[in-house]
C-alpha cells in the first residue's frame, strides 16, 4: 500500500533528502483514498517539523542550503552547463543592481533632488510622461521583435543586458543634459523595457533546456531564491556605496581642493562595473549549447553534407551514409554570434538566403507555370534566384520538416552555384537531383 520516491531496489531512501509516501486506504464507506506525506529521513520521530528544521540546519547547513537554492536531485535533474550559467547570471545581477544605485543617483540629481528652485508637480510629470514614452516605445520593439525570439535565445539574451547597459547609461548622462531631461531618460526607459521583454521573452526557452525531468516549476523557483539572495546582497552593498558617495559629497562641500570627486568616482565604477557585466553576460551565453535548430546552427550544423553533396553531382549516392553521420548534434555546436546576428538583421546580404521570401517577390522572377512545376516536384516550397542570393517561398501548410528540407535543397543550390559554372536552371537542375538522393 506505500510507495517511496524516490528509492533504491530495497524500498530504503539511503539519501538525505525529503521524500513523498504515497498510500492508498479505503474509509468505511468503501471508498478509495489516496493520500502522500512528505517523509524526511533524518528526522527524530520526537522532532516536530519547525524543530527538525532548526535541527538539520545545525547539523547540515550544506544540505539545506542545497535544497533552498538548487533543484531537486541536482545535478542530475539540469543540464550540465546550469552551474556555471545560473553563476555568471547570479554575478552580473548583482553588477545591475549597483548600477542602479548609482544611476538612479544620478537621474534623481538631474529631476532636481535636493534644489530649493525644484518644482514637485514638474518632477512628477516628467516622471509620467517618460513612463508613457517608455511603454509606447516597449510596444513596438515588442511587435517588431517578437517573430525572433524563439530562434535566436543566446542573440536576444545579450542584447537584451547590452541595451540595458545603454538604458544606465542614459540614465547616468541625464544631469549633464537637464534642459532635456525628459528626453534621455524616456530613451533610457525604452531601453530597460527592451531588456525586460527580450530577457523575459529568452527566460522560458533557456529554462526549457535546462530543464531535464519535466521540473520546470522547480527551476524557476530555484531561480527565483537565487535572485532573491542577490538582490539582498546588492541591497547591502548598494547602501555601503550610497553611504560613501554621500560622505564624499560632505567632504567636498567643506573642502573645495578634494583630491576626487563624487562624480568621478561614480562614473568609474559604473564604467568597470558595465565592462564587467557585458563580459559575464557574454560569457554566459557562450556556455549554453541549446539542443533546437536556428538559422546559422543548422548552417554549420549541415555544412559538412552540403560540401559532400556537392562535391560529386554524378549521380552516384556513395555520399549519402557519409553525410548523414557527418551532422553533429545541435549540442555540439558553437555558433559565432555575431555571424548569427547578422543573419538574424541581413540574410539576404550576409548569408545569401531568405528563408521564407514573399508572393510578391515569386511573381517577379517566376511565371505561374514554373512555381506550378516546383511545386509538383517540391511540393511545400519554391526556390528562384536573383543574382547570388537564393530565395525560398513557403507554403501555408509546411512544417518544420518541411522547412529544413528546403533550407537544405537552398544551401546545395547556393554550393552548386559557387563550385560549377552553371545558369540557374541548371543549377536549380543538379542540386534537385542531389536532393531526390539524399531524401531517398
Amino acid at each position: 500500500p506505500y510507495l517511496k520516491i524516490p528509492g533504491n531496489d530495497n524500498g530504503q531512501n539511503k539519501s538525505k533528502r525529503p521524500y513523498w509516501r504515497y498510500s492508498i486506504s479505503k474509509n468505511k464507506k468503501g471508498e478509495t483514498k489516496f493520500q502522500r506525506k512528505l517523509c524526511y529521513p533524518d528526522r527524530p520521530s520526537y522532532l516536530q517539523r519547525s524543530d527538525w528544521l532548526r535541527h538539520s540546519f545545525i547539523t547540515s547547513p550544506q544540505q539545506v542550503l542545497s535544497d533552498l537554492f538548487l533543484p531537486l536531485d541536482y545535478p542530475n535533474s539540469v543540464g550540465k552547463e546550469y552551474m556555471s550559467y545560473q553563476l555568471c547570471d547570479s554575478l552580473q545581477g548583482l553588477c545591475s543592481y549597483l548600477r542602479g544605485v548609482v544611476s538612479t543617483s544620478a537621474v534623481l540629481t538631474a529631476a532636481g533632488v535636493g534644489q530649493a528652485d525644484a518644482n514637485a508637480m514638474g518632477a512628477a510629470m516628467t516622471w509620467a510622461l517618460r513612463d508613457g514614452l517608455g511603454m509606447v516605445g516597449g510596444l513596438l520593439f515588442s511587435y517588431a521583435a517578437s517573430s525572433l525570439f524563439d530562434g535566436y535565445v543566446k542573440e536576444w539574451k545579450l542584447f537584451a543586458d547590452v541595451i540595458n547597459d545603454i538604458g544606465l547609461t542614459l540614465d547616468m548622462m541625464a544631469p549633464y543634459f537637464s534642459p532635456h531631461i525628459l528626453y534621455v531618460t524616456s530613451i533610457a526607459t525604452v531601453c530597460k523595457i527592451m531588456c525586460g521583454i527580450s530577457a523575459g521573452a529568452t527566460k522560458g526557452s533557456i529554462t526549457q533546456h535546462f530543464c531535464k525531468r519535466g521540473n520546470m516549476a522547480d527551476l524557476n523557483a530555484k531561480e527565483g531564491t537565487q535572485e532573491t539572495l542577490v538582490s539582498l546582497i546588492g541591497m547591502m552593498m548598494g547602501i555601503t556605496l550610497a553611504n560613501y558617495f554621500q560622505k564624499l559629497e560632505e567632504k567636498e562641500i567643506k573642502q573645495a581642493t578634494f583630491s576626487i570627486s563624487a562624480s568621478t568616482l561614480s562614473w568609474a565604477i559604473f564604467t568597470i562595473l558595465t565592462l564587467l557585466h557585458v563580459w559575464i553576460n557574454y560569457i554566459g551565453v557562450r556556455l549554453l549549447h541549446l539542443t533546437t535548430l536556428n538559422s546559422q546552427r543548422t548552417f554549420e550544423a549541415i555544412a559538412p553534407m552540403i560540401a559532400m553533396a556537392t562535391s560529386t553531382c554524378n549521380g552516384d549516392n556513395d555520399w549519402v551514409a557519409s553525410a548523414l553521420f557527418s551532422i553533429p548534434s545541435p549540442g555540439d555546436l558553437s555558433e559565432s554570434l555575431f555571424a548569427s546576428t547578422c543573419f538574424m538583421l541581413f540574410p539576404r546580404y550576409s548569408r545569401g538566403l531568405v528563408l521564407g521570401a514573399r508572393l510578391s517577390d515569386i511573381t517577379r522572377y517566376m511565371t505561374l507555370e514554373e512555381m506550378q512545376e516546383q511545386l509538383q516536384i517540391n511540393n511545400k516550397y519554391v526556390l528562384f534566384m536573383d543574382g547570388k542570393c537564393v530565395y525560398v517561398a513557403l507554403l501555408v501548410s509546411t512544417n518544420e520538416q518541411d522547412q529544413l528540407e528546403a533550407y537544405i535543397h537552398a544551401r546545395i543550390v547556393q554550393e552548386v552555384l559557387k563550385k560549377q559554372n552553371l545558369d540557374n536552371k541548371s543549377a536549380l537542375s543538379v542540386a534537385r537531383k542531389q536532393m531526390s538522393i539524399l531524401k531517398s
